[in-house]
């Protein structure tokens, strides 16, 4: 069963979350909102990879990681991974994953969530589509109830459908309410 970004979250929350995602459109939409940061993908610090993450910094509100290249097949192309921190128990309108647009022959891409070394939230057994069923626009784990602390969001590229070698480019985005 296929649940939608308005099923489970606020009316805020669900309109950052299925913005309209041309690569270059998610920037200008997310800051008519106050509480919302953008910051270019590419500029933020760390590699990106599981040891040295893409940091997001301390996430009070919403914080939208735009123009995040493509994940492609083969290792370790694969994944991308992003550290952010939290001060307060998150309420039932946060939420984190990867907001993008699928067309042609791309793959979706998939969050997770981890605390030190262990995974949290995994996409195929907590995730939830934004959009609608047929016109997905992103893919996130729902964080409500979730402890302050550090976590790590891992997004992937999974190995199926094999036909397709890449993601869209996408937005990491983490809303915390």
């Amino acid at each position: 069963m296929r649940k939608t970004g308005f099923a489970r979250l606020g009316t805020t929350a669900a309109l950052i979350l299925t913005t309209a995602l041309a690569p270059a459109a998610p920037a200008s939409a997310a800051t008519a909102d106050a509480s919302v940061t953008t910051v270019n993908c590419r500029s933020l610090a760390g590699s990106g990879s599981y040891s040295d993450p893409l940091r997001l910094g301390t996430v009070r509100g919403t914080v939208v990681a735009v123009d995040c290249p493509p994940l492609t097949a083969g290792t370790p192309y694969n994944h991308r991974y992003f550290v952010f921190s939290t001060v307060r128990t998150a309420g039932r309108n946060s939420a984190a994953g990867a907001r993008f647009r699928l067309s042609g022959n791309l793959s979706a891409v998939h969050p997770r969530l981890a605390s030190g070394p262990v995974t949290v939230l995994r996409s195929l057994q907590h995730g939830f589509w934004g959009g609608n069923p047929s016109n997905p626009t992103g893919r996130y784990l729902p964080l409500a109830g979730l402890n302050p602390g550090t976590y790590r969001l891992g997004v992937e590229k999974l190995r199926s459908p094999l036909s397709s070698l890449s993601t869209p480019w996408f937005d990491a985005v983490v809303v915390v309410n």
